[in-house]
């Protein structure tokens, strides 16, 4: 017999050996052969490709597929853009989200981001109608306008972020809920954790409004008030993602603004008005 077709018999009774033992020792889980592997956009494929399950860079590179939440994410892989498909074989798609770096050895899922604007770009990314409530807007980034509402499905902990104007960046406040009704857009036994009280009380806990839908707290439609942004509103704001509450309400398109009393109380800078405009605005979830 030819040496390289020894050789090749040879690694094939091999190969399948192995293979049966770790089928009979139910040792799969841990050789990987559990789990579907599922390449990233444009990649070629094989254990080590670009952005594959052997390596790559994640997020930087090109989307990777076949986590359920971003936790599933290695730390060892950067936050960016990945394909989650959260309810797993259940009926739901799969989604296109923004993970964050770990936070507390955890990473969480960006629900929505609102980006200050001089370009005055920042206001009508907010301005949707009800029908839209539901409908993802621009793209998962840390640095861009961003809404991914699908994530309130499935969302379970809550954590909203904010950074000033001097770049200074800190969780303002954290909540749990048991999921949302889509309806009324109102979270389903929410409980404050931490952080800010109006925060909770205003911008989650209380009702949601468009131009077109009033399901505030306040007497009037606190959405169609103030230059139609949609958002969580109680009466009304202590931030909102789009709109200022010093006349013009536009405030040039700017975009996210907070109570500069509440900015004073958090640490933040202020811009000495009633509010003061901010450098982003963040939701982020995890389940």
């Amino acid at each position: 017999m030819p040496q390289g077709e020894s050789a090749m018999k040879s690694g094939s009774a091999t190969w399948l050996g192995a293979a049966w033992c770790l089928l009979a020792c139910g040792c799969t889980a841990l050789a990987g052969l559990d789990k579907p592997y599922h390449p990233a956009d444009g990649e070629a494929g094989g254990a080590g490709g670009a952005g594959g399950a052997g390596g790559g860079d994640g997020g930087g590179g090109g989307e990777i597929r076949g986590y359920q939440r971003c936790s599933d994410v290695p730390e060892s892989l950067p936050d960016g853009a990945y394909t989650l498909d959260p309810d797993g074989d259940g009926p739901e798609e799969e989604l296109l989200v923004h993970c964050g770096p770990p936070i507390d050895g955890d990473r969480w899922a960006l629900v929505y981001n609102s980006v200050g604007s001089e370009e005055g770009t920042t206001l009508a990314f907010w301005k949707f109608l009800y029908s839209d409530r539901l409908r993802s807007r621009g793209e998962p980034s840390i640095d861009n306008n961003h809404y991914q509402p699908a994530l309130y499905r499935v969302g379970r902990e809550y954590r909203d972020e904010i950074e000033d104007r001097d770049g200074l960046a800190l969780e303002v406040m954290r909540a749990s809920a048991e999921g949302i009704d889509t309806e009324t857009m109102r979270f389903v036994n929410p409980v404050p954790v931490s952080g800010h009280g109006r925060i909770f009380e205003w911008q989650f806990a209380a009702g949601w409004s468009s131009t077109d839908y009033d399901g505030d707290t306040d007497d009037e439609n606190c959405a169609e008030h103030y230059a139609g942004v949609a958002q969580h509103y109680g009466y009304c704001f202590v931030y909102n993602l789009g709109a200022d509450a010093d006349d013009p309400y536009e405030d040039g398109g700017f975009g996210p603004h907070i109570a500069t009393d509440d900015a004073t109380a958090l640490g933040f800078v202020n811009d000495s008005t009633p509010y003061t405009r901010l450098n982003r605005i963040s939701r982020w979830t995890r389940w």
